[in-house]
């Protein structure tokens, strides 16, 4: 749990969706899981446009931060290092199980300015237009899709690291994702560390050493978990690159869901607990 220095954040007293934690999914029939996708689209608006909760993924803003918020996701933008300092969005069922086709191309985010990097920066460079929130956790809605593709949510990744041991996580999360409450993601570079190799035509963009990636699930009892994972590929399992919330935060000198309260904060972050996680 890192110190707090936003003083106009606002905690809720009791944490939301103080619910047992369901019986894992991985057992229920993909049909049926269509099905409860779409009575949630139908009757819960806010698995539509998640934009309700989303406050509740982001992390404690640093002096001078500034956030973009888009329908699916929310994002700081470092036009030092011409990427995210992190991504934030929340994710449940109904998000994986959409009909929203998946986009052919990359484009520069409409929003920030100044602009972000170009697709073409990454041309031939040897790294991979890795994203931060994945496509495939945006299948429901054609925006949610689009902005995943906005180089906004792109960093530079190994090939390895990519189609890797990075893409098995996003599918496990995809896996984790519950039916009746969103799970809260942060992801994104680790921009701390000493980074001198850059990429670009365009545009100069760092090539993070280090990527993050933090869970949390307020069901109770409330749960979270880490991942940060070398720039390059791996062959073990996922499981061995899991950490407490808390050791994340002391590698990205972020301070990850501070809208707990300070009981639920300072047990779940510090506290792993990988028998709470289904990594089969």
């Amino acid at each position: 749990m890192m110190p707090h220095t936003d003083s106009d954040s606002q905690r809720p007293q009791q944490d939301i969706h103080q619910r047992e934690n369901p019986p894992l999914r991985s057992s229920i029939n993909l049909p049926f899981r269509w099905l409860i996708a779409g009575v949630l689209v139908i009757l819960l608006p806010g698995f539509q446009e998640n934009t309700a909760l989303q406050h509740w993924a982001r992390p404690q803003l640093l002096a001078g931060e500034k956030v973009t918020q888009h329908a699916a996701y929310a994002v700081s933008y470092n036009h030092q290092h011409m990427q995210a300092n992190w991504v934030a969005y929340e994710l449940t069922l109904s998000h994986t199980l959409g009909a929203a086709e998946r986009e052919s191309r990359f484009v520069i985010d409409p929003v920030i300015r100044p602009h972000t990097a170009r697709t073409e920066d990454y041309t031939k460079s040897g790294f991979d237009r890795g994203h931060l929130a994945p496509a495939a956790d945006m299948k429901y809605s054609p925006q949610a899709m689009t902005e995943s593709f906005y180089t906004s949510n792109i960093s530079p990744q190994r090939p390895g690291l990519n189609r890797g041991i990075w893409k098995k996580l996003e599918e496990k999360i995809r896996d984790w994702a519950p039916a009746n409450r969103p799970l809260f993601i942060v992801t994104g570079p680790v921009l701390t560390d000493e980074l001198t190799q850059q990429i670009g035509h365009y545009n100069r963009i760092s090539v993070p050493k280090r990527f993050f990636k933090v869970v949390l699930d307020t069901a109770q009892p409330v749960r979270a978990i880490g991942f940060v994972f070398q720039n390059l590929g791996s062959d073990r399992p996922l499981s061995a690159f899991a950490l407490s919330i808390d050791e994340v935060e002391k590698i990205t000198g972020r301070d990850f869901f501070p809208h707990l309260s300070d009981a639920n904060e300072a047990q779940v972050e510090k506290t792993l607990n990988l028998s709470r996680w289904n990594f089969n």
